[in-house]
């Protein structure tokens, strides 16, 4: 895909331009790695977490450590794989390989590789690569967020009643209190979709949906869709409004803004 175009030196560190950049190549190199491995039968283990990890997460996971290494010597690495640490004092390179990898064994072109960097507690770039769906999401700090490379906008829509809710999983329900904020927003919504993973983050970074909710959620997870939806307009936080990244549950509540007071309070 095309390399980015945006401003990004008013608000940015000097190095961030470049980031941003690499960023896309290495997006380009994760999505030739899984497509080239999408559609057939997919052998993953199971890590001790419980979830799964195939050869193309590690493969990606490796080829993307490798540049970004050459490229950047004196930053840190996170990976979902391969381990790490978020530097205080650095700028950290967070990775998830493949983001939704259960979908990705199955042969659902709903997944992606998702490329954040995090820097003094914020998170300064995001790409989401979908190659599956063509889809590539990008944004930096100040310098807004696009969808192939058209900017993108959360919506306006302030009224539970006419928004349209995402959520993760059904498997909710065993959980009291998640269950009550679904049963609600089930109730008040206009729609409610449990479409999970990056992607009901990204349609509300977009303005298709409003909000959407989910836990279990990781640092590779969220860095890159904070900085995604944050320069949308949008917003992205634990449950009860705070850093998504010290969420002790990985609770993540992502809204247009207009909806995060109500929605939070609801869940937290």
């Amino acid at each position: 895909m095309s390399q980015p175009q945006t401003d990004v030196t008013a608000v940015a560190p000097e190095w961030l331009a470049d980031a941003h950049a690499l960023a896309f190549t290495l997006a380009d190199i994760a999505d030739e790695i899984s497509l080239s491995r999408f559609g057939g039968a997919v052998a993953a283990q199971t890590k001790p977490d419980g979830s799964p990890v195939t050869e193309v997460d590690q493969l990606v996971e490796a080829a993307v450590r490798e540049r970004i290494a050459a490229a950047f010597p004196d930053h840190a690495f996170l990976g979902e794989e391969s381990g790490g640490a978020i530097d205080p004092l650095r700028p950290t390179w967070v990775i998830d390989p493949i983001d939704a990898t259960k979908n990705f064994m199955r042969g659902v072109p709903i997944f992606a590789s998702l490329i954040g960097v995090i820097w003094q507690g914020q998170s300064v770039l995001g790409v989401a690569s979908a190659p599956a769906l063509a889809e590539r999401w990008d944004a930096t700090l100040g310098g807004g967020a696009r969808r192939n490379g058209v900017a993108v906008a959360v919506s306006q829509i302030a009224n539970l009643a006419d928004a349209s809710v995402l959520h993760g999983a059904l498997e909710w329900y065993r959980d009291d209190r998640l269950a009550a904020a679904l049963a609600h927003v089930s109730s008040h919504a206009w729609t409610t979709r449990g479409f999970g993973d990056f992607w009901m983050h990204l349609l509300v970074a977009g303005g298709m949906a409003e909000a959407a909710f989910e836990t279990g959620l990781k640092a590779w997870d969220i860095a890159a869709l904070q900085c995604i939806v944050t320069e949308a307009g949008g917003q992205l936080t634990d449950f009860a409004g705070g850093d998504p990244l010290s969420s002790p549950d990985g609770a993540v509540l992502t809204t247009n803004g207009l909806l995060h007071a109500e929605l939070s309070a609801l869940l937290s």
